[in-house]
């Protein structure tokens, strides 16, 4: 018998293990089992002596080696040794083989269980079996007769990435924007009446009106309220503090209307109006939680004692602390007779697209979700334009469900995974936002997961995921083990 017969292997096979026409045989093996078990690996086949006849003085030496797919890393597994009847009792004879090598008699009939366990190393998820053939003879040096690819694993979890599914921007509610400051109004002691030029007011009074002007001539703004609120400090009476505070507040309010109309701004009255608070407590909580004076936490305890009505809490501080009081009533309470001014003001819809994208590299604050969308369609989708507008969307809206899916796709689309995490998990249970989630499990290996959410997403109608759930199911579906070999 030809004993390069023996463990049969064809050139191709040899040189090309992935070109397969017909799988070849290994004479003598059967059975052939390798596959990860929990956390083991274990390879199993029957060896079948009386299809092995090496010839008397012969021997056949067959090694199965599991290999890494890149060959950094391998196992030599314990060889069958098949010898001929003179080399079988020799060796019984002189008791020299090599230790874990097991010996069969070729031609005998026996049946040999050959079973091999080891650790499952990561490694292994892609790797393949190749069986190593020697031939030997008493005399003569050893002669490799093949090198057999038998089994390829692939344990890995397959990544599959279906096409990315941006969607249109349609958050098409107003822009409103609020512009907020600070005047420090003087009145004459117990007075209500506003004097503009009584010590340093006209300054003041124009942070307001300077703050109102840059709305005013703001093209794109439309004012809709102004409200001003004054504060008193907590000295003196509090039923006096509540008069003082409503009367200077509502005189403020009065001035500023009438100079919006002096000024021309086409204002409808009403939207200016005014709040007030009688005594700024909480502006003196502020300022000591930020601030070192002796007895600190004591008089912080006092003022935040709301339990205690505001003149015996006061009264309490001044008593308690008059050291600290004086020092407080000097440098901290004029700063508390303030009045704080708020503009609201919406953003105009309809604007042409030419002046969004002015708009977009200046305040992009100021672009609708739809308005991004109505920008982005001017340049091609994919594009770097495209996407740049897309990202800013989702920058500006990060609640936004669905610039949250577009700017998760373009960052997919760029194998940027971590990047796209974030809004990954803000896309929502939309079936567009289940796509999205179910394409980065899928691109993470996570077939299980993508299954779910695509199945969730077909359930909902949306036409897209079933092709995307079949390929996922297949999948999961395949044999991670290819047999080379007949067995």
């Amino acid at each position: 018998m030809n004993m390069k017969k023996i463990f049969l292997a064809t050139a191709v096979a040899a040189i090309a293990p992935a070109a397969f026409a017909d799988m070849p045989v290994i004479d003598g093996v059967g059975k052939l089992t390798s596959a990860r078990v929990d956390s083991a690996y274990v390879m199993m086949m029957d060896i079948n002596t009386g299809a092995i006849k090496p010839g008397r003085d012969r021997e056949i030496l067959l090694t199965p080696v599991l290999r890494s797919s890149d060959g950094n890393d391998s196992i030599v597994m314990p060889g069958i040794l098949v010898a001929g009847r003179n080399r079988y009792f020799s060796h019984l004879r002189n008791n020299n083989l090599p230790a874990g090598e097991m010996m069969l008699r070729g031609g005998s009939g026996e049946v040999y269980a050959y079973r091999f366990t080891t650790s499952w190393k990561q490694w292994m998820d892609h790797s393949e079996v190749l069986f190593t053939t020697t031939c030997a003879t008493c005399c003569d040096a050893p002669e490799v007769l093949s090198v057999i690819p038998a089994v390829r694993h692939d344990y890995g979890q397959p990544r599959l990435e279906y096409p990315l599914m941006n969607v249109a921007l349609t958050g098409d509610s107003a822009i409103t924007v609020e512009a907020k400051g600070s005047a420090f109004v003087d009145f004459v002691v117990n007075r209500t009446e506003l004097k503009p030029d009584y010590r340093g007011n006209r300054a003041e009074i124009e942070k307001i009106l300077n703050s109102i002007d840059l709305v005013a001539n703001d093209p794109e703004a439309i004012i809709t309220d102004i409200t001003i609120k004054g504060y008193a400090s907590p000295e003196g009476p509090y039923d006096n503090n509540v008069r003082l505070a409503m009367g200077r507040t509502n005189t403020l309010k009065e001035y500023v209307k009438a100079e919006c109309v002096r000024r021309g701004y086409g204002l409808d009255p009403s939207v200016v109006g005014y709040d007030y608070e009688p005594e700024d407590w909480e502006g003196l909580i502020a300022w000591l939680e930020t601030h070192e004076i002796d007895n600190r936490d004591a008089i912080l305890a006092i003022a935040r004692d709301t339990s205690i009505d505001p003149d015996p809490r006061n009264t309490k501080i001044q008593t308690l602390y008059p050291e600290q009081y004086s020092y407080l009533l000097r440098e901290v309470y004029p700063a508390l007779r303030h009045s704080d001014y708020t503009i609201r003001y919406n953003i105009k819809t309809g604007i042409d697209v030419e002046r969004l994208k002015e708009m977009l590299a200046v305040t992009p604050e100021r672009l609708r979700p739809v308005d991004f969308y109505l920008v982005a369609r001017t340049y091609p989708e994919g594009s770097a334009d495209y996407e740049r507008v897309m990202l800013k969307a989702a920058e500006i809206y990060p609640d936004d469900e669905e610039a949250a899916i577009n700017a998760a796709n373009i960052l997919m689309g760029h194998g940027d995974m971590d990047g796209a995490r974030s809004y990954v998990d803000k896309v929502g249970k939309t079936p567009a936002g289940l796509f999205t989630k179910a394409n980065y499990a899928a691109r993470r290996g996570d077939l299980y997961q993508a299954e779910a959410l695509l199945q969730s997403a077909v359930n909902q109608g949306y036409a897209p995921a079933e092709d995307a759930l079949a390929e996922v199911r297949a999948l999961i579906a395949r044999d991670p083990v290819e047999y080379l070999i007949k067995r």
